[in-house]
């Protein structure tokens, strides 16, 4: 077949046409190159263009000269002289080769393709991986059809041409599309042309596919822990589960050893950890170590279990140890295993639950008590054609304490509510009763068979009145919500009855409208009371999105409550402090919610709980969070957090907590992510922070280099950051 064409560009200059190197301003688009100009012929056809040709009858070959241009299937060559040997079906290459095939684009300057078997190899090469943003170049390539490929002397880096701010270079690369693996051999890894790695095995990934090999080495600085170098290395074992095992070297603590293994079925999950060190700190135990098992099984329709174990060798490993701030500030560790069904109207539950305390300023008495066993029922189910609504809940538990009084519990909860609804109100009757029985294990003299049986009535209502308004130009909705709740509950006493679960809820404005004020079954408060609330709403009238809700509330007691948690007298103010809070969703960006607690009862009048805060998030990321907190006595908080990308290049990272109260910082978070010409990033990460206000504070510095197309080295933030930067979600 023969056509002239134009005179094209040179392979060096063509090689690039199509693939954007500014690809971190895109990150969600896929590069894809661009189909070849010369359309496929039929299957396994083999189709070629030029400016001219000559045939040679008695060496059986056709000469091609000139703009050669070659499709088969899914290959395209480029070249400006081709030999074709026709017996062989062979083709030789000369001059400003280019060669494209699924995912790879390459030019060289001689090469040779079997047209049979699909192989071939080009000279003096420089390539592109378009799907990886990456690029190279390489004294030779052969290549096996579309999915294996080897490189002599060759040089890999996702950096623009031009621009190799990092390179590895290698004595042999193999690729493999096949396996999704990659292999190089006396590898050179080099920063600004400096070699800082050398391995002489390296395995990497080339698509998602899990493979076994080391990862990227993690590098870091703490207080505690000193230098630490982490080399982790991953076992893919099976398609449904795998293993990652970490040494961690700490400086001023020795070698860690640590390990995970992570299982995925269709109808369960799990994960298993552990780790160990032999301490070098002369005032820490020697062996330490922890372990911790999750799994959760969905075995049968309803039918689910989970199991939670989790230890330490000893109250500090945590503190020593711990990745994140929620983490190193835990109180207690919990252990448990559940067994649960659930269909329309029963759920059932059976658990075993206990917790290891590692704060050492909990004295022993105050610590929870374990449920060596716990078995649920609870049935709801409407009743007279969805008039009314039955609902029963009964529970056994044994409840085991070291140094308190141990014992068995047997509880039944019937109740039974008349809800009327309509789309101006609401009025909802509802009468329970509450019984609870108990064998103890506790000292002569005392009733070792407790019980008590108390009912109550509650009677909620409220009404909804709207009218037409806007928010900020946009139509809406405005309603006014008055609601009253009426709740009587009998004394019954029950100072004979030990606490193994109750609390008193902390009063907000969803809790001036229960009828109990104490969780858990130990404690049914008294209650001869009114709570009275006023809610307005402003609704987007195209969308129906709330953009404004404000609540107030307060409770009227009519009298003394009597029922109380041990060591703790009669309450008899005769009305609660007054309940406020705000939520504002003031655009698609900005938010902001405040909560307020004012207590007549205190000396003078005072607030005794406020919070409020401000938030703003956008798509780009953009993350600004301000808040305040404060409780009477215990907590006073000023906290500021920010994640500023101001380009895709540069990232501003900020969060500090200042307690006003013990005047001092609890956690200082600053750090800059720095991204270099797209084919690098710097994140470096500082902090500072205590457990407790009265402790040294913590420091350590976490640095990571991210090489896009080759894998991330040092120490990740992201669970710092998440823990201190309301909002934040790792890439």
């Amino acid at each position: 077949c023969l056509l002239w064409t134009p005179t094209i560009q040179a392979a060096g200059e063509r090689i690039d046409q199509g693939i954007d190197w500014d690809y971190c301003a895109h990150p969600d688009r896929k590069q894809q190159l661009p189909p070849p100009p010369l359309p496929a012929a039929a299957p396994d056809a083999t189709r070629i263009e030029a400016d001219a040709l000559q045939l040679d009858q008695q060496r059986n070959t056709t000469l091609f000269q000139g703009n050669v241009k070659v499709r088969r299937n899914e290959a395209y060559l480029e070249a400006q002289q081709a030999l074709h040997q026709r017996e062989q079906n062979l083709l030789e290459l000369e001059g400003d080769i280019l060669l494209q095939r699924p995912g790879l684009r390459a030019s060289g300057e001689q090469g040779q393709f079997d047209l049979n078997s699909d192989q071939g190899w080009l000279e003096q090469v420089e390539y592109r991986f378009p799907e990886r943003n990456a690029r190279g170049n390489a004294s030779r390539a052969e290549f096996d059809g579309d999915n294996h490929s080897r490189y002599e002397d060759v040089s890999y880096t996702s950096c623009r041409p031009g621009q190799s701010d990092w390179q590895l270079e290698a004595e042999s690369l193999e690729l493999d599309r096949e396996e999704g693996v990659g292999v190089a051999r006396h590898a050179t890894l080099k920063l600004a042309g400096v070699p800082v790695l050398y391995a002489p095995y390296y395995s990497f990934p080339i698509d998602d596919r899990r493979k076994s090999g080391f990862l990227a080495p993690s590098l870091g600085s703490s207080s505690r822990g000193g230098t630490e170098l982490t080399t982790p290395y991953y076992l893919n074992l099976a398609p449904d589960y795998d293993a990652t095992l970490y040494p961690r070297l700490m400086s001023k603590r020795g070698l860690m050893l640590g390990g995970e293994l992570r299982f995925l079925g269709a109808d369960y999950k799990g994960l298993v950890e552990a780790e160990y060190l032999n301490d070098q700190e002369d005032n820490r135990p020697g062996h330490r170590g922890a372990f911790n098992l999750e799994f959760n099984h969905q075995f049968a329709p309803g039918w689910s279990s989970e199991i939670r174990a989790n230890a330490v060798s000893d109250i500090d490993y945590l503190t020593d140890f711990g990745s994140g701030l929620t983490i190193t500030s835990s109180r207690h560790i919990e252990r448990r295993g559940e067994l649960r069904y659930q269909d329309r109207n029963w759920s059932l539950l059976a658990r075993l639950q206990n917790f290891q305390t590692v704060d050492r300023s909990i004295a022993a008495t105050d610590r929870p008590y374990a449920r060596l066993s716990q078995l649920r029922a609870n049935y709801a189910n409407a009743l007279f054609d969805n008039a009314s609504l039955f609902n029963v809940q009964a529970e056994y538990v044994y409840f085991d304490h070291s140094e308190k009084v141990r014992g068995h519990r047997l509880s039944l909860s019937p109740s039974i509510s008349l809800p009327l609804r309509r789309s101006w109100g609401h009025l909802t009757p509802r009468f329970a009763l509450n019984h609870a029985s108990y064998q103890l294990d506790q000292n002569s003299g005392s009733n070792d068979s407790p019980s008590y049986t108390s009912s109550s009535f509650s009677l909620d209502g409220g009404l909804i009145f709207e009218r037409d308004s806007d928010w900020f130009g946009l139509p809406a909705q405005q309603t006014l919500e008055p609601r009253i709740h009426y709740l009587y509950t009998p004394f019954e006493d029950q100072s004979e009855i030990p606490n193994f679960d109750s609390a008193e809820l902390d009063l907000s404005f969803a809790n001036l409208f229960r009828d109990n004020r104490f969780s858990g079954s130990d404690r049914v408060g008294d209650a001869n009371q009114l709570s009275l609330g006023l809610s307005s709403r402003l609704l987007e009238q195209r969308s129906g999105r709330q953009r404004l809700r404000a609540s107030i509330g307060q409770i009227f007691y009519f009298h003394d409550r009597e029922v109380q948690l041990p060591d703790i007298t009669s309450e008899t103010d005769s009305e609660s402090a007054i309940v406020g809070e705000l939520s504002a969703q003031i655009s698609n960006q900005w938010s902001s919610s405040a909560i307020l607690r004012w207590d007549s009862n205190l000396e003078d009048g005072r607030f005794d709980r406020a919070r409020a805060g401000i938030h703003y998030k956008d798509r780009e990321q953009h993350l600004f969070n301000l808040g305040y907190n404060y409780q009477r006595n215990t907590i006073e908080d000023v906290d500021f957090s920010l994640y500023w990308p101001f380009s895709y290049r540069l990232t501003a990272i900020a969060a500090l907590k200042q307690s006003l109260l013990h005047r001092r910082s609890m956690n200082q978070v600053i750090g800059l992510d720095y991204g270099g010409r797209c084919c690098w990033r710097l994140r470096a990460v500082f902090q500072s922070y205590v457990t407790d206000a009265d402790e040294k504070a913590d420091k350590r510095i976490m640095l990571q280099l991210v090489l896009n197309g080759l894998g991330a080295f040092g120490r990740g933030a992201e669970q710092t950051l998440k823990d201190s930067i309301f909002g934040y979600q790792p890439e």
